[in-house]
């Protein structure tokens, strides 16, 4: 992984997005008990290391977004822009943001009454996520399959504005 990621040409390249299964946060628990310690201690600083913008998680069954988050603590927090969207700046890197979603099937888990300091949007209801991204602009939504309404968005922003895009849905 460590060869993979530097081997990234940040100019042909200006996102990285690393998807794994279970997830390093979630406030199920914080750093999850079934989730190795080694992979964590191992992955993390990795993350951190070749600035990857946004990490994608399944295994819980809801939808959770974190501040940019390392070693639990949040190193950046989101500003809001006029139309409510929480906006993470990363001309000036902190760490990732973390997004478990993990609504698709199956039984939604509920959560605790109390999230961790490092969450910043929880959803437990059916739904996927959406991105769209320009070299510049990376629009994230957790979109309710049921009713199609957008339940959580938040936009990561470096650099100047472009207008070429990408869009995928997970």
């Amino acid at each position: 992984m460590d060869e993979d990621l530097s081997s990234v040409d940040r100019s042909r390249t200006p996102w990285v997005i690393f998807i794994g299964h279970r997830p390093m946060y979630s406030s199920h628990g914080g750093i999850l008990p079934n989730v190795d310690s080694n992979f964590v201690a191992s992955v993390e600083p990795l993350l951190l290391n070749y600035q990857v913008d946004l990490v994608f998680f399944g295994h819980v069954h809801n939808y959770e977004r974190t501040c940019a988050v390392y070693q639990g603590n949040c190193k950046g927090m989101p500003t809001t822009d006029k139309s409510g969207i929480d906006v993470y700046d990363n001309s000036n890197y902190t760490a990732p943001v973390h997004v478990i979603v993990g609504a698709g099937v199956f039984n939604l888990d509920n959560f605790p009454n109390k999230g961790e300091a490092w969450s910043l949007s929880r959803v437990s209801e059916f739904g996927y996520g959406k991105v769209h991204a320009t070299r510049t602009d990376m629009l994230v939504q957790f979109v309710n399959s049921s009713s199609m309404e957008i339940r959580d968005q938040f936009r990561i922003v470096k650099g100047a504005p472009a207008n070429k895009s990408l869009s995928l849905i997970i």
